[in-house]
């Protein structure tokens, strides 16, 4: 592949990583919620499908607030229950600054584990009459007896906080619904936010908050179910055979905003676990969550990709270093492919001449230029073609530790020198500079005969740079290193090996 081709490349791999954006886009949830703002409640919005529970938004719900309460601190999550309904009001994650419990879920009311049923009185006796609670370290025991129902419910936390088994015991109640949650207030960054299931068979259902009509009731073997966001979610692991979905409206700077609601059934003996936290995979694995790690279209390359940078993460507890390990050992997988591309790309240089000869020759007659070029390449033995191989086989790499860096919250924690995120953009643009001085070293060391083909390779170490500024730095840190080791490698193999 001649100098010109290869870097014609560089621009399809834009539109190339364009239009997988665009399309993971199109294929995950849309919804996008901008954060720490006030919710103002508005009437629950008419189902389009029969079911038989409510939520009662809009009546006399938003009313009655809790005002006793039991508060349980784990180490790193600090979760209030409240003794009106014994729910959780509040669970506030102190290692990611974060309330899981959302500003619409406080306005309307509602908490994670209240017990719905298709009788308003009954649902209001059973989520808002004082419990008798007691605490004794992680484990808290709450009962309430009236009116000819009887309600048990113990929490027993883990350590973290994060995970909760519950134990639930309802008398003189039919039809009962476990509600777990709403869909976490979360920038969505091309990945999905909201309803998530998992069956028995395996399957993962996503459900987009726009798809929904009205409260949809599923039917199947769930084994888990709950709320995700992009980097976490409320969920509860339960088997049942019914749930329910319900599309839930708010106002935000005057502008109506939808998220979802989940309710499961359960029986009047249920022991589930519940999770509020982030999507740590230490954490899910726990629970056989992984799932709910949404790792999109190419899940097949980017599980496999962020297992690899997890281990290394155990070992040496350092997303950065983790990076540039994974980055190392490609680039030394590659190598072989490296080698002929370099050898490609010099043999190319050295044609360069004979190929102007021929240009000039047959100028006028394209077809029998194209046919003494081929003439050429195969008296030479020549591949067009081996330039570009290194650059091929890193497209999926690219796409899958992309996916990975967008959807591992650990990353949002840690930092690289001025950075204070791998998740998030380089805020000085520094990183996407430094990406794109490197492209620029590359055009130096494989220099071209051609003056005009260095010139297109200074653009597209622009356009690169432009495109990648808003990019998880993590990411950014990736390529740059690969071209660095890019670099040494074709000095190594000019100085030594060709």
């Amino acid at each position: 592949m001649e100098n010109t081709d290869w870097k014609r490349y560089l621009f399809f791999l834009t539109i190339a990583f364009a239009v997988f954006v665009a399309y993971d886009y199109f294929t995950s949830s849309k919804l996008a919620q901008p954060q720490n703002q006030t919710a103002v409640v508005q009437k629950q919005p008419q189902s389009t499908s029969t079911v038989d529970v409510n939520l009662y938004l809009g009546s006399e719900r938003e009313k009655l607030t809790p005002k006793h309460f039991v508060t349980v601190e784990g180490k790193d999550l600090t979760v209030k229950i409240a003794q009106e309904g014994a729910k959780i009001v509040s669970a506030y994650d102190r290692k990611f600054g974060k309330q899981l419990i959302e500003s619409y879920e406080k306005a309307y009311n509602i908490y994670p584990l209240e017990i719905l049923t298709p009788s308003w009185e009954t649902t209001k006796l059973i989520n808002f009459s004082r419990y008798q609670c007691k605490k004794e370290n992680l484990r808290v025991v709450c009962r309430l007896n009236k009116n000819q129902i009887s309600v048990k419910k113990v929490f027993t936390f883990d350590q973290s906080g994060y995970l909760a088994k519950v134990s639930i015991e309802l008398k003189g109640v039919k039809d009962a619904y476990l509600y777990i949650g709403m869909t976490p207030n979360e920038e969505a960054f091309y990945t999905h936010i909201g309803t998530i299931f998992k069956f028995s068979n395996g399957e993962v259902l996503r459900i987009n908050t726009e798809d929904l009509k009205g409260a949809t009731t599923l039917h199947g073997d769930i084994v888990w179910s709950g709320q995700e966001g992009r980097y976490f979610i409320k969920a509860v692991k339960y088997n049942t055979h019914t749930a329910v979905v319900f599309p839930v409206s708010y106002l935000q700077n005057g502008e109506t905003k939808y998220v979802t609601a989940t309710a499961v059934k359960i029986k009047p003996s249920a022991q589930v676990t519940f999770l509020s936290s982030p999507k740590e995979y230490e954490l899910l694995k726990k629970v056989d969550f992984v799932e709910a790690i949404d790792f999109g279209i190419l899940s097949f390359l980017a599980y496999p990709t962020f297992l690899v940078l997890y281990f290394f993460h155990k070992i040496f507890h350092s997303w950065v270093a983790s990076i540039f390990i994974l980055t190392l050992i490609l680039k030394l997988i590659f190598f072989p492919l490296m080698i002929s591309s370099t050898r490609s790309m010099k043999k190319m240089q050295e044609l360069a001449p004979k190929l102007e000869e021929l240009r000039r020759k047959y100028a006028d007659d394209p077809q029998r230029l194209q046919q003494e070029i081929v003439k050429l390449y195969k008296e030479t033995g020549f591949n067009p073609f081996g330039g570009c191989l290194p650059i091929l086989v890193q497209i999926p790499i690219f796409f899958a530790l992309y996916k990975v860096l967008i959807v591992t919250p650990d990353l949002a924690l840690e930092g690289f020198l001025w950075i204070p995120s791998l998740a998030e953009k380089d805020p000085y643009f520094i990183l996407p500079i430094l990406m794109g001085l490197t492209m620029i070293a590359q055009s130096f060391i494989t220099p071209s005969p051609n003056k005009s083909q260095n010139t297109v390779m200074y653009i597209m170490a622009a356009v690169f740079t432009f495109l990648f500024a808003t990019f998880p730095s993590g990411l950014v840190l990736y390529w740059t290193l690969n071209n660095i080791f890019s670099i040494l490698q074709t000095w190594v193999i000019y100085r030594y090996l060709s």
